[in-house]
């Protein structure tokens, strides 16, 4: 069944963009009328936003559907997309900031959360940043699609690597310059667990990797904003969190980025991955 999914993936990937616009249309309309996760999805954003009414949430919620399902059409044309046509639909801002690091040699962390196509960001910060690019990332635990999910991301160069085994890599290969990607608004497994912090209203395990790495390499941290403009463009904004991460207590530094992406989450709700089941162990 996987085999069969992945071909039809490849089939649809091969559509140019106007038309997979179309498709994002018709799955997530087709995910709305299905209630896919929708108590998922609906209890995420009652508990983020208490205040709203039961009419708001619905309206989020319609407004997430479409979205998801842009989301899923845009990642499918990561299976057959060129090195050109991601340069042309991401459009930096500010990226003088991490160029200025990297230019003195120096490495440096770029984290982010599931918001906008954080995937499209990825292979676009490899393509744009004249350095070796490494994503740190949690694997799957369907092997299969745990392959094809590095097969694309890494196919313009970047190297991923097991958060697991980051640290031990990381400080191995010292003495240049790097951009290293963590998506750090992961779910810790239960047993992994072993710090919280209050994030969308709510007690939230949350993994200290980020910080531990950026104390052991000594390196600036930077926030990343992926904003949607229109189907397949987006903007990529950084933000400085601190450039001496060992000042920070433990858990502060945590606190700030993830204080970032909950300011960005509250300004435009639709575009953070409300299926993902991110509070399932503290609830």
């Amino acid at each position: 069944m996987n085999k069969l999914i992945f071909l039809l993936i490849k089939i649809f990937a091969r559509l140019p963009f106007s038309v997979m616009n179309f498709v994002g249309h018709i799955i997530g309309y087709m995910f709305r009328l299905i209630a896919y996760r929708n108590i998922v999805i609906s209890e995420n954003l009652r508990n983020s936003f208490p205040k709203k009414s039961t009419k708001q949430i619905s309206q989020l919620r319609k407004a997430y559907y479409r979205y998801f399902g842009r989301l899923i059409a845009e990642s499918f044309k990561l299976f057959d997309i060129s090195k050109q046509e991601i340069k042309q639909r991401i459009t930096f801002i500010n990226d003088q900031l991490i160029k200025t690091h990297l230019e003195n040699e120096k490495e440096v962390i770029v984290v982010l959360g599931h918001y906008g196509n954080w995937e499209w960001a990825l292979l676009a910060s490899n393509l744009h940043f004249e350095t070796e690019m490494v994503g740190i990332y949690k694997p799957l635990s369907n092997a299969f699609w745990n392959d094809k999910l590095l097969s694309i991301r890494s196919q313009f160069g970047a190297k991923l690597i097991n958060m697991k085994e980051s640290p031990r890599y990381l400080l191995k290969k010292r003495n240049k310059s790097r951009l290293i990607g963590i998506v750090a608004d992961q779910t810790p497994a239960f047993e992994e667990i072993n710090h919280s912090i209050t994030f969308l209203n709510q007690k939230t395990a949350v993994f200290l990797g980020t910080e531990k790495l950026a104390k052991k390499l000594q390196c600036p941290v930077f926030f990343a904003y992926v904003s949607p403009q229109k189907f397949g463009q987006y903007t990529i904004r950084f933000d400085l969190i601190s450039e001496f991460p060992n000042k920070y207590k433990k858990g502060e530094l945590t606190m700030l980025h993830s204080k970032k992406l909950e300011k960005q989450i509250k300004t435009n709700p639709t575009y953070w991955l409300w299926s993902h089941r991110r509070w399932k162990h503290l609830r």
